[in-house]
């Protein structure tokens, strides 16, 4: 289904590509009959477009006898129409006035608007492809999967969000608890909450930030996150991260 918005860039360019058409055959034809070709012209020009977009983007390979066949039967129809610009004198600087070059210039123009219009459809599948991949790595949260970095006895940790359990405050320090071990970095609590908010890590209490995703279950007071750590919900954040957490669990 052709979108609104493209579908006005289509008629567009397509009335675009008539007036051009016709202002340039008004000097060897009728009025009338300039803005004719100029019409049928655009038609011939968007329909090899449209068999390479609609048609043999379909094939899971590149359908190579298809795509001969349309470009010979495309070929045939724009040599009809140059047939009848022949009978009309045009200038004899022309290819059209050279028989084995206009068949070669047809043939060639025919095969690559249909291929422009094949290449354009396989753009749009791999662009639907990248979009459904990066949504199939974000979290729960909508969040794109990059890398955080912390600072852990003189290493830069690269962790991936979803791995992270929960933050605990230690004086000067955080302490990333994570799947598969735990890192002390020298952070600010507000600094780590402004990080990982994005990410949908949400603070428990004035010493904790857990990843809703790694709770196991939960009451009015308390969380049980995944490596059984019980944690203290504070009183201050208490509303909205039960909503959050049921929400969740629906």
């Amino acid at each position: 289904m052709i979108s609104t918005r493209r579908a006005t860039y289509l008629s567009i360019a397509f009335l675009l590509l008539v007036l051009a058409a016709w202002n340039y055959y008004r000097e060897f034809f009728r009025l009338d009959q300039a803005l004719s070709l100029g019409f049928l012209l655009a038609l011939e020009t968007f329909g090899m477009l449209a068999v390479g977009y609609f048609w043999l983007s379909k094939s899971p390979k590149f359908p190579r006898v298809s795509f001969w066949i349309w470009t010979l039967i495309f070929t045939l129809l724009r040599w009809l129409v140059v047939f009848f610009i022949l009978q009309h004198h045009l200038p004899n600087w022309t290819v059209f006035h050279y028989p084995d070059r206009a068949v070669v210039y047809l043939l060639s123009t025919s095969a690559t608007l249909i291929f422009l219009g094949y290449s354009y459809s396989i753009y749009e599948w791999g662009l639907a492809a990248r979009m459904e991949y990066i949504s199939k790595t974000k979290n729960t949260f909508g969040n794109f999967q990059s890398p955080i970095q912390i600072r852990s006895e003189g290493k830069t940790i690269r962790l991936l969000p979803h791995e992270i359990f929960y933050l605990e405050a230690k004086g000067e320090y955080v302490n990333y608890i994570t799947r598969n071990a735990n890192y002390m970095c020298f952070q600010r609590m507000k600094v780590a909450e402004s990080k990982l908010g994005e990410y949908g890590f949400l603070r428990a209490h004035r010493s904790f930030i857990i990843n809703p995703m790694a709770v196991k279950s939960f009451s009015s007071h308390k969380l049980e996150m995944e490596d059984h750590k019980e944690i203290p919900i504070g009183n201050t954040y208490k509303t909205g991260l039960i909503n959050v957490l049921r929400v969740h669990e629906k």
